[in-house]
């Protein structure tokens, strides 16, 4: 097994963490049907926006300090939000637009990374007449694009959405596979084939979730572990604990390993109750506190946060969304963009490892001067690219001082202090 000290992340990866916020927007036939998870059989023709406007989405997220976006292009209903040549079950069947193309433009044009979300699971594939789902197809040479894959019908038809969307649409930042999976057929996903792809046509793009880049962090409530290592075992080509276990890279679980990867966490959560937009859940979009404290959670717990807004049926953010997401950003801004001069106040530390070489650090301490003596008054085990770890109560201090406890290899770390109002 290769040592943990000496695994590194990809400049792929690494340009990845460094984003710490991307933004989801989950958008498709559910957002008019009121649903979370579509049938499938869908008329085309609900998906009908009245005031689609891209570019209010980007330029909300680039104010409120996010760096990339994913759009579901096509989720577990099969709907697809570009026109693709190999169904009628899209944006061109009835409402005209190319919502993709439309997105990837606004992100350029704003400077926000873009990314892909393509669901493998498929009820219109499933339970449209002729549909490739679970059909029982032979694997056979597959020509896609200039590649040829051994493939069945239904990974045949997924390489070429894939294909689609990586050469029609820009550069791709991010290509997110749900792991969900509503149908009742059985099919088996040619992930090595999508990859391959992926990786031919978009080579600097993260594969997440089910790819081999980027790993769920194994809930939909925003935070991560309180020891999140991007150091992780896998034995026979998969993680040895499973995505969701309280620890996926303790010691004993590193014992069982054959190989260790860099495979780093992302916090899926949406801004609302739901993933879609529903008019009933105005009222419960996530306050300034919460999504403070998620981005503690997550950013502050070693992972990068990708938090879902939903279009409403207009095509835009909902007032409520823009509100809050202003409000985050501003916030971020001034609570964590700058370390403190001290003496002050504080309650939150701010620790970064130089993940470039690794991440290291397995515990930690700091020390304050509180009226002129040094008092411990924090620990933690790891780092990895950022820790925000709060303080039990506001202390003013004079100087702070960083102790390494425990350490897989030579660490760089910084330690900068904030102080955050909306901390209980």
């Amino acid at each position: 097994m290769n040592d943990p000290s000496a695994v590194r992340p990809s400049p792929r990866q690494l340009a990845w963490q460094r984003q710490e916020l991307t933004a989801f927007v989950h958008f498709g036939p559910n957002t008019f049907s009121d649903l979370e998870w579509g049938t499938g059989l869908e008329d085309p023709a609900i998906f009908a926006p009245t005031a689609l406007d891209c570019s209010q989405w980007v330029s909300t997220l680039v104010s409120a300090g996010f760096k990339s976006v994913i759009l579901t292009a096509k989720h577990h209903d099969g709907f697809c939000l570009w026109p693709s040549k190999y169904l009628d079950h899209t944006v061109s069947a009835a409402y005209g637009r190319d919502v993709v193309a439309e997105l990837s433009a606004a992100c350029q044009e704003g400077g926000l990374g873009f990314g892909v979300y393509l669901s493998p699971a498929d009820l219109h594939q499933e339970k449209a007449p002729g549909g490739y789902y679970g059909n029982g197809s032979p694997a056979v040479e597959s020509l896609i694009g200039e590649f040829t894959y051994v493939v069945d019908d239904y990974n045949r038809f997924y390489l070429q959405q894939l294909h689609e969307l990586l050469t029609s649409y820009g550069p791709i930042a991010e290509v997110w596979l749900d792991g969900a999976n509503p149908t009742s057929s059985a099919q088996t996903y040619a992930y090595d084939a999508w990859f391959d792809l992926i990786r031919r046509l978009a080579p600097d793009a993260t594969i997440a979730i089910g790819g081999p880049d980027v790993r769920w962090v194994g809930n939909e409530d925003g935070f991560a572990r309180e020891t999140e290592w991007s150091v992780v075992p896998f034995l026979n080509g998969s993680m040895v604990a499973a995505q969701e276990a309280s620890d996926v890279a303790g010691p004993e679980l590193m014992a069982k390993a054959d190989e260790l990867r860099w495979y780093p966490a992302e916090v899926d959560v949406s801004i609302r109750p739901g993933w879609f937009y529903h008019a009933s859940e105005d009222a419960a979009v996530k306050p300034l506190p919460e999504l403070l404290d998620i981005y503690r959670k997550s950013v502050g717990r070693n992972a990068v946060l990708l938090l879902n807004i939903p279009p409403d049926r207009r095509g835009l953010f909902a007032d409520p969304d823009v509100a809050a997401l202003n409000a985050f950003g501003a916030a971020v801004r001034e609570y964590y963009g700058t370390d403190l001069v001290l003496p002050t106040t504080i309650n939150v530390l701010d620790l970064r490892e130089d993940i470039e070489s690794g991440q290291q650090v397995e515990s930690f301490a700091v020390d304050a001067l509180v009226e002129g003596s040094w008092r411990e008054i924090a620990r933690g085990t790891t780092i990895g690219h950022r820790r925000l770890l709060p303080l039990s109560e506001p202390l003013t201090v004079s100087d702070v001082r960083f102790r390494l406890l425990s350490t897989r290899g030579e660490a760089a770390v910084t330690l900068s202090v904030h102080y955050d109002p909306t901390i209980g």
